[in-house]
């Protein structure tokens, strides 16, 4: 039998979830048991969920890492700036150039760290068979990586967003679709 890990981009998954699913939260642990369903011939021996912890998401986090086998990750959020001058964005309201800026958040660390453990556990042979649960492109110079080095990657998507995906799903051994049926499965009990 195969060994597989699981590896989870928490924040894009969380979108995923929110756009196909948008008016229930999804149980992470029903979710990665609906994955694991879908390979009855590996061996799964642990399962990464990567993401930035926020003062929002902290009890979630460690709800999950309470889970056998499961392991948070976390990058960090940083700050930025965007001038929206730049974009040359007009009110429709009374045809004035807007000209403020506004801050954001973005995810700073999630990706490297997604793409360290899959090198890492690669390297030390801890799997054969690598699931990635991600839409980010960013990922196809570790896929390849992995792939070299006689790893399965295969990438597990939501029905309706693997458009969204494609580079990624033409640089993997397998896509892997989860059904709107099978992911209305993950919802969570109130």
């Amino acid at each position: 039998m195969k060994q597989g890990m699981i590896f989870i981009d928490g924040s894009n998954v969380f979108f995923d979830w929110n756009k196909v699913h948008p008016e229930s939260q999804m149980d992470i642990q029903k979710y990665i048991e609906l994955i694991k369903s879908k390979y009855s011939d590996v061996d799964f021996i642990r399962t990464y969920y990567f993401t930035s912890e926020t003062s929002s998401n902290t009890y979630f986090l460690q709800q999950i890492n309470k889970l056998p086998y499961v392991e948070v990750k976390t990058g960090r959020l940083q700050n930025k700036t965007i001038d929206l001058q730049k974009y040359s964005i007009v009110c429709k309201s009374c045809g004035e150039a807007i000209t403020d800026t506004i801050t954001t958040q973005t995810d700073k660390g999630t990706d490297v760290n997604i793409a360290v453990e899959m090198l890492l556990h690669a390297f030390n042979h801890s799997f054969d068979i690598a699931i990635l649960a991600s839409r980010d492109a960013d990922f196809v110079g570790v896929t390849k990586i992995l792939k070299d080095l006689g790893r399965n990657v295969e990438l597990v998507l939501f029905e309706g967003v693997k458009n969204n995906a494609q580079e990624l799903s033409e640089n993997v051994d397998k896509v892997t679709i989860i059904s709107a049926a099978e992911y209305a499965n993950c919802e969570k009990n109130t």
